[in-house]
């Protein structure tokens, strides 16, 4: 017979039970570095699911946001970001060194599929604006390798500002 009573090792089962609820045995809290190639888009080039329709802020898994949005790009307030859902699932944070953002997944596209289906990880970040601006900003920081953080702490540098703002990466 165990040297706890029934009650105190009911208590502690439920003790385990709400930590592991709460991620703190999950190995997925823990940050991991991956390369992925990195494409923006925006209100012009979005669509709800029907890729023609475009020009929308609709997304497929709202998470924080209730459509697309660049929000602040901190830990708190990460942007909407587009990934395969087989390479990273709705709500999974990343953080971008490259444009010093955070972001959630929220949404997918159909480029980020394809890519995954040739082992290629794709993550496509929304940006705000509109026009030949979102155009030329989109195609001046798109990437073939990036790094990304997966999970990733919340102390790490953000610029401040849209990521199309002059003097971006």
């Amino acid at each position: 017979m165990s040297a706890l009573s029934l009650p105190a090792r009911k208590i502690g089962l439920v003790s385990l039970a709400i930590l592991v609820s709460l991620g703190c045995f999950s190995s997925d809290s823990r940050a991991m570095n991956l390369s992925a190639y990195l494409t923006f888009y925006g209100f012009d080039d979005n669509d709800d699911g029907n890729p023609r329709h475009l020009g929308t802020n609709v997304i497929s898994d709202a998470v924080i946001h209730p459509y697309a949005n660049e929000d602040l790009g901190t830990f708190d307030q990460p942007g909407t970001m587009a990934a395969d859902k087989h390479f990273l699932s709705p709500g999974t944070k990343v953080y971008v060194p490259s444009v010093q953002r955070y972001y959630v997944v929220e949404d997918t596209c159909a480029e980020c599929t394809r890519d995954w289906r040739r082992k290629r990880p794709h993550i496509d970040l929304f940006v705000s604006g509109s026009g030949e601006k979102l155009a030329e900003c989109e195609d001046r920081l798109t990437m073939e390798v990036a790094k990304i953080i997966v999970n990733p702490p919340r102390d790490l540098p953000v610029k401040q500002g849209s990521v199309c703002d002059e003097g971006a990466p």
